[in-house]
């Protein structure tokens, strides 16, 4: 059985941390991977819709690492302690300023498991465009983000994306996966 003899960082920052992994094989050959791992406890990707309009919440912003704008869900890093119901919330909040209610929460998963350990849970959420905090939702980003919020009929969701793709912007793998899977259903 395979097993983790030993990591070693080799740099870390702020959010990152770039390991040296030294493993043992299937076959008992000792071998090397390089590994990116999140110094924090994972992230959420929120998937909201407001109940009224039948719109999601995406947003677009601009991701240094692909020096481009990405089309994707709201999502976010989870705080030390703080529950994934909570960071959705919070994050959904500072990114669009929408206000919601959780349905459901996934167990957390892995985007990219040759890459990095990152693991993030899906959070689906309920937006009632009747309340008064909707009628007029204010972002509160961090001074580093750029954030456009992006209203979509979800019957519409996979033109949009097409046509965000033909306009030139990137389209995060989780809003392809989910629209993908919504076209095919």
């Amino acid at each position: 059985m395979p097993k983790t003899l030993k990591k070693e960082t080799k740099f870390e920052g702020r959010w990152l941390r770039f390991e040296e992994i030294t493993y043992k094989d299937a076959k008992d050959k000792i071998r090397k991977w390089e590994n990116v791992s999140r110094t924090t406890n994972g992230a959420v990707v929120i998937i909201a819709k407001i109940k009224q309009s039948n719109e999601i919440i995406l947003i677009r912003q601009y991701r240094p690492p692909v020096d481009n704008y990405m089309v994707e869900f709201p999502a976010g890093l989870i705080d030390k302690g703080e529950e994934l119901g909570i960071t959705a919330l919070r994050e959904l909040m500072e990114e669009t300023g929408y206000e919601g209610k959780i349905k459901e929460i996934t167990e957390p998963v892995y985007s990219s498991p040759g890459l990095s350990n990152e693991s993030l849970a899906f959070v689906f959420v309920e937006v009632d465009e009747n309340l008064s905090i909707n009628k007029n939702p204010e972002q509160k980003v961090e001074p580093t983000e750029d954030i456009e919020v992006m209203l979509v009929d979800a019957a519409k969701l996979n033109a949009f994306i097409l046509e965000k793709i033909k306009a030139g912007d990137y389209i995060d793998a989780k809003l392809m996966a989910f629209t993908t899977a919504n076209k095919i259903i």
